[in-house]
């Protein structure tokens, strides 16, 4: 019976406390009971005594008065206590630099007129400040009308004194095994100058790198000791390392494989069971197998802990991988004004016999060309980094400049030789039949040697925004064309250049040049589809495809010996995935053996849209030439998918 009563006694005074509290408001709980403090006083700061810019940067980034200046406080006092919460910042701030007895003043000081005098005491100003945000019934979450917003200037003097000097760095070893012996001044330690806290721990970090790539993987950093001479103004630092075992590379399981043979897989590697083990080159073989690109996901991973026994102990290395679907089917479509439409359309499979042989088939259709090409790379071929390669190609082209239909056979061998640079030899057989209705028809047989040398310090394939990029082909041919025996030699160079101008890949620069020439006795010695031309979607834009350069009677172009090509695109994100360029084009075509300008330079100038897909950026361009000729269009309009280059 008591603890019935006790219970509803309880329930009704909840009862009683819900309609008192909902008596505040119509609207029953949706106003909260206390209004937030209101802000009265805006505040600036100033920082006297910090030895470097640098530091005084750092300080307005890390300070909680700089990051809530655009707050205000509630009240002076209030200020105080924000800005002496500062000070540990400061002091860790100065230790950071070497300056271990700094000290650090801190006055708040009201500098506008509100009724309380500038040069009272602190004391005297918490009191007037603290009645100043509150009514005369005392509840400081009252709004008062009159009330003025206060202005307060928050001062920190600091008196860092003196620098101090590392004057030793002791790098301790506790290993199993061998370890190297590490200078730390060698490694970037400062000793012999200012105690710069972030220059010992990037020595103690190069340490422990330095012993993990000389076999020591579980290498880390113990407590640091450090003992400061007050008198003399000078600092030692001990930084104990433990090193854990040396280790050798174990035996070497793969696991998820389906389709990839696992002997084409150790072809990657660059070290032996029982080599000294190295962290590099554990990653420099998982790059290696990832950029095969028959992976969705795969790593390549030694045990986490170290294991036990003597040194050096042999360290299992396990790869993981989840293959990626072999087959792709892909199609696209491009546009211009020039040769109208054009549909692609192709087939890859990229592990034919499961050592990542890749065949593929591309074909395409336009108003202008249809074309079947055919291709095989097969990589490490007799050699790491070596691929051989090969390919057919069937083609009908039907433009301004001639009209012909060729088939062509190559094959040869491409190696890396770095990441960035890649050099290839090979053969080719071509067989042509051309069609001109004004020298009549002829036909070609051709063999030839081509060669070529390329380097690609970009950082994408459709969409570079910084590096550099060149490559040169030379190919000598020899065959039969008219009747006659011909022999010619073709040069071509071509290089890009890409300027991120803020870092943040939203503002690009981009530079492109061209420069070919054809070695040969004629003009009339090479066949028309072996010739030089110029203009088009990825050549010059605003011209007519191959139309720049010397012309014929039916203003046809006839093609050249030389040419040259420059183009300059500035390129920026306007919104999300939207962008925009500007360029200008240019380019010239001549009959002799180095670029005359006789038939004139061709220049144009544009303008675009970029949509940056996740297939790469799909690009539309409008191109007007400048100093267009009869035979030239007002303009050319262009769609496809990547960059012009």
């Amino acid at each position: 019976m008591r603890h019935a009563l006790s219970r509803g006694i309880r329930a009704l005074s909840l009862c009683v406390t819900l309609v008192i509290a909902g008596c505040g408001s119509d609207d029953g709980f949706d106003e909260p009971l206390f209004k937030a403090p209101e802000t009265l006083v805006d505040y600036d700061v100033e920082i006297n005594g910090l030895p470097t810019d640098e530091m005084l940067d750092t300080a307005e980034s890390a300070l909680t008065v700089y990051q809530r200046r655009d707050e205000g406080a509630q009240s002076i006092p209030f200020l105080r206590r924000r800005a002496q919460s500062d000070e540990p910042t400061i002091q860790k701030l100065l230790r950071s630099e070497g300056y271990y007895t700094g000290e650090v003043e801190v006055t708040v000081t009201e500098v506008s007129e509100n009724g309380v005098p500038q040069n009272s005491s602190e004391t005297e100003q918490d009191e007037a400040a603290t009645a100043a945000t509150s009514t005369d019934d005392g509840d400081p979450t009252k709004e008062d009308p009159e009330k003025k917003r206060q202005r307060a200037l928050v001062v920190y003097d600091i008196e860092p004194g003196p620098q101090f000097i590392l004057t030793r760095h002791d790098m301790p070893i506790e290993a199993r095994g061998k370890a190297p012996e590490l200078d730390p001044k060698a490694l970037g330690s400062p000793v012999g100058g200012p105690a710069v806290a972030a220059k010992i721990v990037d020595a103690e970090t190069r340490a422990v790198t330095r012993l993990r790539d000389a076999g020591f993987p579980y290498a880390s950093r113990g407590d640091r000791r450090a003992v400061a001479d007050l008198d003399n103004d000078t600092i030692e630092v001990t930084s104990p390392l433990d090193a854990g075992p040396l280790s050798v590379f174990g035996d070497i399981t793969f696991n998820g494989l389906d389709e990839v043979e696992e002997e084409y897989l150790r072809t990657y590697l660059d070290f032996d069971v029982g080599q000294t083990f190295s962290q590099k080159d554990l990653e420099d073989y998982q790059a290696e197998l990832l950029s095969t690109d028959l992976f969705s996901t795969l790593s390549v991973l030694a045990p986490e802990q170290a294991p036990e026994g003597e040194a050096p102990v042999a360290l299992p290395i396990t790869i993981t991988a989840e293959e990626r679907e072999k087959r792709t089917i892909a199609a696209s479509v491009r546009y211009n004004t020039d040769d109208g439409p054009s549909v692609l359309g192709s087939y890859e499979n990229r592990n034919l016999f499961g050592a990542n042989e890749t065949f593929g088939v591309e074909a395409e259709a336009g108003f202008e060309i249809q074309r079947l090409t055919f291709g095989y790379r097969e990589p490490q071929f007799l050699r790491d980094g070596q691929d051989f390669v090969a390919g057919f190609d069937i083609r009908h082209e039907d433009n301004d400049a001639f009209e012909a239909d060729t088939a062509t056979l190559t094959a040869g061998i491409e190696r890396k030789l770095t990441p960035k640079w890649t050099v290839g030899a090979g053969g080719l057989a071509e067989a042509s039949n051309i069609k001109d209705p004004v020298d009549g028809d002829s036909t070609s047989y051709l063999g030839g040697i081509p060669t070529f040398a390329e380097y690609d310090g970009s950082n994408d394939l459709l969409n570079p925004t910084k590096g550099i990029r060149f490559r040169a082909d030379v190919t000598p041919f020899a065959g039969i064309f008219n009747e006659e025996f011909v022999q010619f030699l073709s040069l071509d160079t071509r290089a890009a250049t890409y300027f991120d101008l803020t870092g943040e890949e939203k503002y690009i620069f981009a530079t492109r040049g061209r420069l070919g020439s054809i070695i040969a006795e004629s003009i009339d010695t090479v066949p028309d589809n072996r010739r030089l031309f110029a203009g088009g979607g990825g050549s010059v834009r605003g011209y007519g495809q191959y139309l720049i350069g010397p012309l014929d009677a039916d203003d046809d172009p006839t093609g050249g010996l030389s040419v040259i090509e420059l183009s300059g695109e500035f390129r920026a994100k306007l919104y999300g995935d939207l962008g925009g360029v500007v360029f200008v084009d240019g380019g010239a075509v001549s009959e002799e053996l180095f670029p005359s300008f006789d038939d004139g330079f061709q220049v144009a100038a544009g303008f675009g849209l970029r949509y940056y897909s996740p297939a790469g950026p799909i690009r539309v361009d409008v191109a007007f030439p400048l100093n267009g000729r009869p035979v030239d269009d007002a303009f050319q309009l262009y769609f496809s998918i990547g960059q012009a280059f």
